[in-house]
């Protein structure tokens, strides 16, 4: 389920950052309460009371919400496989503190050409605006906390950008919890089995990625009890949050489609959190078995046990691509695979990122207008997603429908694009265009 697939995005660019002062930065925007004292949120402990979960695709989305509590300065606790610390140039930072004042919705958009930031700056951008007090990473590692090495972590965090090497210098470690100083706040980077101690006001943020590395496959891990043990652990923290949300990054091909159902699984766990200490309801139990059943090499019998659950759950689209993943395995029904994508797509148009994984094949085997029809496809679910247009553009061009390529590259052109983020961006596509007015000016002489 959390398996590797290939990046379907563009290639995000890498920068090294300049800190900013937080003072320097809050003087210089209009400043505006985000809560008064009689709208303080009030906080609920998590998994004993009912939360409701806040949904994004991506964890930088969650920025427009954390900047309302910019007044409050809660703790965040993060659970990801990236600290989301990747450092951003001064003017990035600005400018993206400007967008959030004003409620700019394209600001963090994931398909944006103009975006304030890239996703990996998120906590980052964060702690610069001084939005948190303090950050609590929950590491998702599977080895024993005692084998932890404060050198090596120190290491990883600079190879990594998170962090300078002065940085990684104040890190120490004790009973699993690396603690030290980031962008001049507290850091703490714990594993799982670590205590959290968080006083004062918290926000919770989950992001899926931090189930991949302990997830083994349904025989070793099952991944209802991956949940079910990571959210026990949480509960036992009694950590009191303001605000919760979980993201998917799966537009951005870190985690694959297959694992989507997994947000909404946490969200009813966190807002019906008795469901801890009861069996698993008789549809997860269900969809469990599907998961395991492949890994037994019975496809036939998971494709059976979908149809039913699909359907008694008609509008529940990740069943639906479920069952266009298992029929595409079954040479009796692949016939039906696209039929079952289609509907996954019409109820949650993020599943259309799979035509750009089948756009991939069909090229890879010669087969230049199945790539195309897959192309189409995608941006027919994502018609403002400037990075599919491009695709299928650069498609048409190779093979040589040049004419057809012209109106969407004259379209890309005519977006505003970061210039930070893609500075090469508008030479490619005038580029493109040309190429493909010539390939346009053959085909009419011809």
């Amino acid at each position: 389920m959390f398996r590797h697939i290939t990046l379907i995005c563009a290639t995000l660019l890498l920068f090294s950052g300049v800190h900013l002062c937080q003072d320097a930065l809050a003087a210089s925007l209009p400043h505006k309460a985000a809560e008064s004292a009689n709208e303080t949120p009030q906080g609920k402990i998590l998994l004993h009371d009912s939360i409701e979960l806040k949904h994004y695709e991506l964890p930088f989305q969650a920025l427009q919400k954390w900047y309302t509590f910019r007044d409050l300065r809660p703790a965040l606790l993060l659970y990801s496989n990236d600290p989301l610390m990747q450092p951003a140039p001064a003017a990035i930072q600005k400018r993206l503190l400007e967008r959030l004042a004003a409620q700019d919705r394209e600001a963090l958009r994931y398909d944006s050409p103009d975006p304030a930031i890239m996703p990996k700056m998120a906590l980052h951008s964060a702690l610069e605006a001084g939005l948190f007090s303090a950050v609590y990473w929950m590491m998702p590692t599977g080895v024993n906390k005692e084998t932890l090495s404060v050198e090596t972590f120190r290491t990883q965090m600079v190879e990594f950008g998170a962090m300078s090497d002065e940085e990684a210098k104040s890190l120490t470690l004790h009973d699993g919890v690396f603690s030290g100083t980031v962008r001049g706040l507290p850091f703490h980077a714990l594993h799982p089995q670590a205590e959290v101690k968080i006083s004062g006001p918290a926000v919770l943020h989950f992001d899926l990625s931090f189930l991949a590395p302990l997830y083994q496959g349904e025989i070793k891990t099952g991944i209802y009890s991956l949940v079910y043990q990571t959210l026990k652990q949480l509960r036992d923290q009694q950590v009191k949050a303001i605000f919760a949300s979980v993201s998917y990054s799966q537009v951005s091909g870190e985690i694959p489609l297959s694992s989507r159902f997994v947000g909404d699984v946490l969200a009813q766990l966190f807002k019906q959190p008795d469901m801890l200490d009861e069996k698993l309801p008789q549809a997860w139990q269900q969809r469990a078995n599907a998961l395991y059943l492949p890994e037994m090499f019975l496809s036939g019998e998971t494709r059976k046990l979908l149809l039913q659950l699909a359907q008694n759950n008609p509008e529940d689209a990740s069943l639906q691509f479920a069952l266009y993943q298992v029929s595409r395995e079954l040479k009796a029904t692949a016939g039906a695979a696209l039929g079952h994508l289609a509907e996954a797509v019409q109820h949650d148009p993020v599943y259309s990122l799979e035509y750009l994984a089948l756009a991939s094949e069909a090229g890879e085997k010669g087969l230049p207008y199945e790539a195309q029809r897959m192309l189409r496809l995608a941006l027919e679910s994502h018609p403002n997603n400037p990075f599919i247009a491009l695709k299928l553009a650069q498609g048409l061009i190779d093979a040589k429908h040049g004419e057809s390529a012209i109106p969407l590259l004259e379209q890309l052109l005519e977006l505003k694009w970061a210039a930070l983020f893609y500075p090469n961006i508008r030479e490619h596509l005038q580029g493109l265009l040309d190429e493909a007015r010539s390939q346009g000016s053959v085909e009419t002489n011809s």
